[in-house]
């Protein structure tokens, strides 16, 4: 048997799923007044059991998950009652920010001899959406009114180095994207990997002044001066000076990658940044890529690397709708199709502690989708001793952690060096936190 010291991550399931500490939460948003049988304690800790540990099709299947978890036999009617709340959908998700603030660990970090060591955070920005209960159309109009009348997005800021989140928002799926991204004030000092929806020029010169960095998927229509243009092998192509990037798109596709300093016009002024344009086989315009990060210090495809980077988040929203229960429910009221969305992401957080806190005490390269996948197997056990047999808290823990070390490793940790995450110089961080 391996040898670790699982103290710490014991202690922290105790202070996160403290009886008292979720109880008063409860209270402050009035969720309860009373402590009766459903608790703010119990109904938090049977969701995250209900929603990690199995597919769930109704709120039937929720209500018995409550039962078991708590050994109680509450009625559907009244534990539906108590997801009705209007304060429902706020204590779930004063729930989650609790567990994002809580779990959070290292995992990843640059080689020091990386360009991107110097970045405090690789954040990631990136949305995700599904359609609701056709009768929520009000509460959450969606964008396509014909197909999916009702329908939410998830907009969402997730660091790189530590696979967790620093800020999630929830608002009907019509709302546009740009408006959820973090202030550029907050950015300092950090690098903004985001996809084309993303991409505003005010936005990329405010993160310019602050000494924020970023790589934006740029739109195909973008059409700025060209200041100077380079081949793959760093020779100028001077004939491309002052041509605006529409006027040589053709000649881009004939490439293998163009880098090029650009000037954008706007009422503010001009804004000056480089555009990486890769030739797209499946379309007829390149990809760009833009960016403020300097040339001298990093290179087309270090830059190309690092936007595939923003995968990741795709990664973690496949993690929520697979193995999160993260989905529409057959319910019309939008407290609980809220506080349902939310009770999902608590059981993601969990769920990616237990793969981080695996790999850094075990040493070994752990997979989060992996563990997602087997968290049914383990999760059960350790909230089970929460509710009703904290003596048994430990030896759980300790069982969850020997085997997920041994059956969500990652595949490929070699190939990945090579062509995967770890191409820029990115290494596991082993050892207690």
């Amino acid at each position: 048997m391996q040898k670790f010291n699982a103290c710490k991550m014991i202690n922290q399931f105790k202070r996160s799923f403290n009886e008292a500490a979720l109880n008063e939460l409860g209270k402050l948003v009035r969720f309860c007044r009373r402590e009766r049988v459903v608790t703010p304690q119990r109904l938090a800790v049977s969701m995250i059991e209900a929603f990690a540990a199995g597919d769930l099709d109704t709120l039937a299947d929720i209500q018995r998950a409550f039962n078991a978890t708590c050994d109680q036999t509450v009625q559907y009617k009244p534990f539906h009652n108590q997801l009705a709340k209007k304060q429902f959908p706020t204590f779930m998700r004063l729930l989650f920010t609790r567990l994002l603030n809580e779990l959070a660990v290292d995992v990843l970090r640059f080689a020091p001899d990386s360009p991107f060591a110097r970045f405090r955070y690789i954040r990631l920005q990136d949305g995700t959406s599904f359609a609701l209960k056709d009768a929520l159309a009000e509460h959450f109009p969606g964008r396509f009114t014909t197909i999916s009348p009702a329908a939410v997005e998830l907009h969402v800021n997730m660091d790189l180095l530590t696979e967790t989140l620093h800020s999630v928002d929830l608002s009907p799926d019509r709302d546009a994207e740009r408006q959820f991204l973090p202030l550029p004030a907050d950015l300092s000092g950090d690098l903004l990997l985001a996809d084309r929806g993303y991409f505003d020029k005010q936005y990329c010169r405010d993160l310019d002044q602050v000494q924020g960095s970023y790589i934006v998927r740029g739109k195909a229509n973008l059409n700025p001066l060209i200041l100077r243009a380079f081949d793959h092998h760093g020779q100028e192509i001077k004939s491309w000076r002052g041509e605006r990037l529409k006027e040589v798109v053709r000649k881009i596709n004939r490439r293998s990658v163009v880098d090029l300093d650009v000037r954008f016009d706007s009422n503010t002024g001009p804004i000056d940044c480089r555009i990486i344009a890769n030739p797209n086989p499946r379309e007829d315009k390149p990809r760009y890529l833009v960016t403020n990060l300097a040339r001298a210090e990093f290179t087309p495809e270090q830059i190309s690397d690092a936007y595939r980077l923003r995968w990741q988040i795709e990664l973690l929203f496949k993690e929520w709708k697979s193995f999160a229960n993260l989905k529409a429910f057959d319910t019309r009221n939008p407290n609980i199709a809220e506080g349902l969305i939310w009770a999902s992401l608590c059981a993601a957080a969990l769920s990616r502690y237990c793969a981080h806190m695996t790999q850094r005490l075990t040493s070994r390269p752990i997979s989060t989708r992996r563990v997602a996948m087997c968290m049914r197997h383990v999760l059960t056990d350790i909230l089970h001793a929460i509710i009703g047999a904290p003596r048994r808290l430990a030896a759980a823990i300790v069982r969850a952690i020997e085997y997920l070390s041994n059956n969500a490793q990652r595949a490929h940790p070699k190939r990945d060096q090579r062509t995967g995450r770890h191409k820029l110089g990115l290494q596991y961080v082993f050892g207690p936190p």
